[in-house]
């Protein structure tokens, strides 16, 4: 059988309720805000509509099935590189000023090795890019990169990264750590 075109208006409030419970469970469970979670339930909606088969069940059960794909797609990718989704705004930043004023000052204070370690961590590299990495596994990751891609002495690396951290904890009123 052909598949049908359904008219989402019509059919919309039928299964409202369904992507409304199936997006909470997604905010509830997973890294999703309910209106993320609400806005890709309804474009699974959407996708159902376009290429509805009876032949393949109820029409409600194949609602089900392309929203729950579509938020597992994106959970997926958000897994996969969660840098993707972050979103930066007044409450993140706290009205703070970004201190890169500071950051030029105390960069020509480092050493060659350390400056370059702190450009690679601000310009990351393109074998880098994409990498679902925390801040400790990124900067190993870079780290990795200076003895492997650019020749550099493994202790001359572990001794610019400790520099560079001692120097911005330091800018920003944290006790040095080694």
């Amino acid at each position: 059988m052909n598949p049908v075109t359904i008219d989402p208006v019509v059919e919309f409030p039928k299964v409202e309720k369904m992507l409304y419970s199936l997006a909470w469970k997604f905010s509830n469970q997973y890294p999703l805000t309910f209106e993320e979670a609400r806005s890709e339930a309804y474009y699974g909606f959407m996708r159902a509509c376009q290429d509805y088969n009876p032949a393949r069940g109820k029409f409600s059960s194949w609602v089900y099935y392309w929203a729950w794909c579509r938020l597992k797609d994106v959970v997926m990718k958000a897994a996969k590189d969660p840098l993707d989704f972050m979103e930066i705004n007044d409450d993140i930043l706290e009205g703070e000023e970004p201190k890169t004023s500071m950051i030029q000052e105390h960069l020509e204070e480092l050493s060659e090795d350390a400056r370059e370690l702190v450009s690679l961590l601000l310009e990351t590299p393109a074998e880098l890019v994409g990498l679902a990495l925390g801040p400790e596994r990124y900067l190993k990751r870079v780290k990795d990169h200076m003895v492997v891609k650019k020749g550099r002495d493994r202790a001359r690396v572990e001794a610019a990264a400790l520099e560079a951290r001692q120097t911005f904890r330091r800018v920003w009123g944290q006790p040095a750590m080694a």
